[in-house]
């Protein structure tokens, strides 16, 4: 068991000390993100609207649109610097090569976000009430599912020619389900007096988290060598 953690540890290790130098990762997550943001906003007039009909949309699209950027740039990156090759002749675990690849895309995604949503909050005018711990939790089961799917297909994709869009077909309609369970959480959480249905969405999403790591965990070592 220490082993298969010192592996997780020095995968994540390797990707985070790999984006401090490069900031490519980040900053691609970051700027689709604001870009997407933005787009939303000039589209919806955020006084003209309720939050809870343009906030849950916007927001996520934004998560879901970077984080396919972030993680084409990831998969890229690692076929660039040949560490595919290097994954799949060493004798590690591939179960924590996984974890390792899922913890650094987690950590990437949690800083883009923590940039993003602080933006999102000054132009809808988002209060204490909206940003809840039930409003955290939804985002924190909501981008750990969808990492847990785009780990593994973000390294299918890089193994086809079409490698920029492939990772968009393949990932959009496994994580229907995901999209579905957040964006409808959001809105229950962003409308007043009301917490009604919101942990049947919560329910949803802790299911398809342990589904897809499980699944994950057991095929990643395939997807490498395949």
């Amino acid at each position: 068991m220490k082993a298969f953690w010192g592996i997780v540890g020095a995968v994540l290790a390797r990707d985070v000390r790999a984006e401090w130098r490069r900031k490519d990762i980040f900053t691609t997550i970051v700027m689709f993100g604001l870009l997407t943001v933005v787009v939303f906003v000039f589209s919806f007039d955020p006084s003209r609207h309720a939050r809870e009909e343009v906030v849950p949309g916007t927001l996520w699209t934004a998560f879901f649109f970077a984080g396919i950027l972030g993680l084409n740039r990831s998969a890229a990156r690692d076929s660039q610097d040949d560490l595919v090759s290097g994954l799949i002749t060493s004798p590690a675990d591939r179960g924590a090569l996984y974890f390792g690849k899922l913890l650094a895309h987690l950590v990437f995604m949690l800083v883009g976000e923590a940039v993003i949503l602080p933006l999102v909050v000054v132009w809808f005018d988002l209060g204490a009430r909206h940003l809840t711990p039930s409003f955290f939790a939804l985002l924190a089961l909501g981008t750990l599912g969808y990492l847990a799917v785009g780990t593994v297909f973000a390294v299918v994709g890089q193994k086809t020619r079409l490698r920029e869009v492939m990772l968009p077909v393949l990932l959009l309609p496994v994580l229907t389900p995901l999209l579905l369970a957040c964006v409808e959480g959001t809105t229950i959480v962003m409308t007043p007096d009301t917490m009604e249905g919101f942990g049947a969405w919560i329910k949803l999403l802790v299911g398809f988290d342990v589904i897809f790591l499980v699944t994950g965990f057991l095929l990643y070592g395939f997807v490498l060598e395949d």
